[in-house]
């Protein structure tokens, strides 16, 4: 694991985060409508923010810096406040 990066700490601790809030997702209403689409992007969401954690744990992640860090935690900020809900980002984004 490589630590002396601090962007690389950052960036893989953000991206841990948004998986966690991607994947502990959970339907509340009983009479949800299941959108196949919008489980496959998030499942391709799940998978391409969970490469940056895996790689700085086994020391493969070296190029970060401070732009990435501010996208990822403005990215984290919105996942955390729709709760992981893949639909009302899509549907925020659109109006």
């Amino acid at each position: 694991m490589v630590t002396s990066d601090l962007t690389s700490l950052f960036n893989a601790v953000i991206c841990a985060v948004i998986v966690l809030a991607l994947m502990l997702y959970q339907r509340q209403r009983h009479g949800a409508r299941n959108r196949p689409l919008i489980s496959v992007l998030a499942y391709v969401l799940v998978l391409i923010y969970a490469t940056i954690p895996f790689r700085f744990v086994f020391g493969l992640y070296h190029d970060s810096n401070w732009l990435v860090v501010t996208g990822n935690v403005l990215i984290c900020a919105v996942v955390l406040w729709y709760r992981g809900n893949v639909a009302r980002i899509i549907a925020a984004l659109r109006h």
